[in-house]
């Protein structure tokens, strides 16, 4: 895929995403096969318990891997309404469970693909998509994932390094 791309003469920008799921370490090969991304997980859900696992254990050790233009892909956010079309449903996550959802993304530099249908957004998905502060954080120009500075229990502290040496 990568000699293909190469090869292509285009007008538009190409961003291959590579997924394996989160198996055979992606993060240390896909940046070499051309990759802009890749999946580091395998599907979330929308559960806590499954957020919490790929937003806040997978990326605990593979912050190195991700830098501009090389992006480590926790997956979609599950924000708003879910399903297939005429089974949409409210994902289940809490008003809370999706703060938490939206700004570790942010802070891991995720891409910030949407999950939900844009059509049926309500104004709490709407409002906390649209949120400067967060974006910001995530589009960053540094471009460095969060580290996890400090754990006890079911506490996590995290750190994401700005542009001219904020945090």
């Amino acid at each position: 895929m990568n000699k293909a791309l190469k090869a292509t003469k285009t007008q538009r920008d190409i961003v291959y995403s590579v997924c394996s799921y989160g198996l055979d370490k992606v993060w240390e090969w896909g940046p070499n096969v051309g990759g802009n991304l890749w999946r580091t997980t395998n599907d979330i859900t929308d559960t806590w318990f499954s957020m919490k696992v790929i937003g806040f254990e997978s990326p605990k050790s593979i912050a190195s891997f991700s830098r501009p233009n090389g992006w480590n892909d926790p997956d979609m956010l599950i924000l708003g309404k879910l399903g297939w079309g005429k089974e949409l449903r409210n994902t289940r996550l809490t008003c809370n469970e999706q703060y938490t959802h939206f700004t570790q993304w942010a802070m891991l530099a995720a891409p910030l693909f949407l999950g939900c249908d844009l059509t049926q957004m309500d104004d709490f998905t709407m409002g906390l998509l649209t949120n400067d502060e967060v974006i910001e954080v995530n589009q960053d120009l540094l471009g460095k994932q969060a580290t996890l500075i400090y754990e006890n229990a079911d506490i996590q502290v995290w750190r994401k390094a700005l542009e001219n040496n904020k945090q």
